[in-house]
């Protein structure tokens, strides 16, 4: 019987690791870079500016659009393409999505159907920078390593 591939996507707003695992008792090894990394945010300000009205005691915001999270979301869209399209070259069978608690929402609203259903299990923590050996006692309650 053929192993059953698991992939672990490490992720995080701005960068991406993979880990596979091929059954229980086989650990866990890293995939080569993916070259999938977040564009970086230009702007200086996280705070929309307020702005004072020429006459009178009015001030008023002005809504600046929030680039980070539109950068986090430009870079679920580039990370779920990258899923969709190993999926279809059938270069996993599932997958556990580790994520910190606000990426991991925005890629739940993003994965496509076949992405949810070869979903394994999803895990709100940030492991991006875990080393490979240190990451199956994250996984013990997910997957047999």
């Amino acid at each position: 019987m053929k192993p059953l591939k698991t992939w672990i996507v490490l992720t995080d707003a701005t960068s991406l690791r993979l880990a596979i695992n091929e059954g229980p008792g086989k650990g866990v090894y890293g995939l080569s870079d993916p070259g999938l990394v977040a564009a970086p945010v230009t702007e200086l300000s996280d705070e929309p500016g307020v702005t004072h009205a020429s006459v009178g005691p009015n001030r008023g915001g002005i809504s600046d659009p929030d680039l980070k999270k539109q950068a986090q979301a430009a870079f679920a869209d580039d990370i779920v393409g990258f899923l969709e399209q190993a999926r279809h070259e059938k270069d996993f069978h599932r997958f556990i999505l580790v994520a910190p608690p606000a990426m991991l929402g925005i890629l739940r609203q993003k994965l496509t159907p076949g992405l949810q259903a070869v979903l394994l299990a999803e895990i709100p923590k940030d492991l991006t920078h875990l080393p490979l050996n240190d990451l199956p006692a994250h996984l013990a309650d997910v997957i047999a390593v």
